[in-house]
Parts: structure tokens; sequence; C-alpha cells
């Protein structure tokens, strides 16, 4: 396989609408993109990577649809039977291996691919050996370490979470929340201009909490976006069943599965 590093941005607590069974969850009506497109919202970026086609169906005025997507564009499901985000990171990053659910993290690790995490949290991942983990306070610190280590690891996998949304989100603060987006926005162009030949860039959230709500985790649809640096254009991915489609495409991208089956996964759309 040509690419060799991967890097997954999570844009945690945005939902683009509610999510099948958003009833179980007391989340009718939740809605954190759309719900904050009015407050001042201008993500060009993320637009030209196909974030408002993934809205064909419910148009946003200020975020359309582009005709030549840069890049490959989904939605996805958490399917776990809890609302906890927790929860949500378990679902995305777990993978059953033979007769064991492992992290994919662990099983980069074993093939000894290089892996590092930055986050605002470690509770998840501090049980993970050879793992470099970063800790950061907000998201200017997230994309500093973020750019540290796109200059100094190569291959492998980088997980980025982005944790100042989820603040906005809990204190009910739709227009704080949109005015960071946008930021996000901004420097998720300067990650794009410094890809390699060789990188695959997803783009994520690993749960919602809509700002308008009551400051919980909401049950919604979430994004996957896809850029591959090497496509002048990209397509649709549909919607993914579970959060596990993106241990699915890690385990199929380093090719860890030792020669089993490959399940499902949306590597071979983006390639």
């Amino acid at each position: 396989m040509t690419h060799k590093r991967m890097i997954v941005l999570d844009i945690a607590s945005l939902g683009l609408g509610e999510a099948p069974d958003a009833n179980r969850f007391d989340s009718i009506g939740a809605d954190t993109l759309g719900h904050i497109a009015d407050k001042g919202l201008n993500v060009s970026n993320l637009i030209n990577l196909g974030l408002g086609n993934v809205r064909w169906d419910n148009e946003i005025k200020s975020i359309p649809q582009v005709d030549a997507p840069r890049g490959f564009f989904g939605k996805m499901v958490t399917t776990v039977d809890s609302n906890r985000g927790s929860a949500s990171f378990r679902e995305m990053f777990d993978y059953t291996a033979g007769v064991r659910t492992a992290s994919v993290m662990d099983l980069l690790a074993e093939k000894q691919h290089s892996v590092s995490i930055i986050s605002s949290f470690a509770y998840y991942w501090e049980k993970q050996d050879d793992i470099s983990m970063v800790q950061v306070p907000d998201d200017s610190k997230a994309f500093i370490e973020l750019s540290a280590k796109m200059r100094t690891q190569k291959s492998g996998l980088i997980y980025c979470q982005l944790p100042e949304l989820r603040h906005f989100a809990r204190m009910n603060d739709s227009v704080g929340y949109a005015k960071q987006l946008n930021v996000l926005d901004e420097t998720i162009g300067k990650v794009l201009e410094r890809l390699r030949d060789n990188d695959l860039l997803l783009i994520t959230s690993s749960y919602a909490i809509d700002p308008t709500r009551d400051n919980r985790i909401t049950r919604e649809y979430l994004p996957l976006i896809v850029f591959n640096p090497n496509k002048d254009e990209g397509k649709s991915l549909g919607i993914k069943r579970s959060l596990g489609a993106v241990a699915n495409a890690i385990v199929a991208f380093f090719d860890l599965d030792d020669g089993e089956v490959t399940k499902p996964n949306f590597i071979n759309e983006v390639m």
C-alpha cells in the first residue's frame, strides 16, 4: 500500500442531525450543525471537502453542496447502547481480532507502527503501551502538537482530538461554537497544505452535543470526511452503520488483519 501515514482529526461534539434512534436518547430534533449554521458560520475548507454534500437531503444555506468536492464524504451512526463519550471512543477504535477485542492502537503498536495521540483526556488510553500521548488544554495547543508530529512522525497513525467545541456546546453558546468552528476550519486548511502524497486525512467526530439542548451528548449522525492528496475529486461514502468503520479502515489501511478476511471498510473507495 502506498500510503503509510493516517491522520485522524476528531472534531468532538460536531453532529449532523438526529440519528435513527434519537428517540431512545431524548434527541429528537437535535442538529448541531444546523443549529449553528446561522450564527456567522464560515467553513470554506470543510465545504470544499464535501461537508455540505453530506446534507444533500437537508441542505443548509450557509453550507452548500459543491459540484466537485475535494474529499470523500459520508456520515456514521453510533450503535453502542450508551450515550457516553467514552463508549463512542471504544466503538470507534476497538476492533475484534481473533478471540479478543483490542484497540487498533494496540494492533498498530504490535506491528511496529508509530502511534501518537493528542487529546485533552488520557483515561481511555492510559493502558496503551508504546504510544506517544500528549495531553492538551485547548484547540490551539492541539494544532501546535499536530503540526509538530506531522514534521517528525513520518508514518503510522496520528489521532488528534479537538477539545474546545464541546465546552461551547455545554455552555449552550451557539455563537461561540460557530466562531470556534470557523477557527478550526482555517487551521484545517493549513493541515491540508502540509499533507504529503503518502498521507490520508480522516475528519470525523466521536460524539455530538447540540448547543441548543440541555448540556449533554445528543444522538446524531456524525461526519466522515476523508482527504487523499492524490485524488482530485472525492465522492459519497454513504452512511456507515457504526463508528467501528473507522477502526476497520485503519486495520485495512495498515494491513493489520494478518490475512484474515478484512471487515467492510471504505479504504478501497478513497485510494
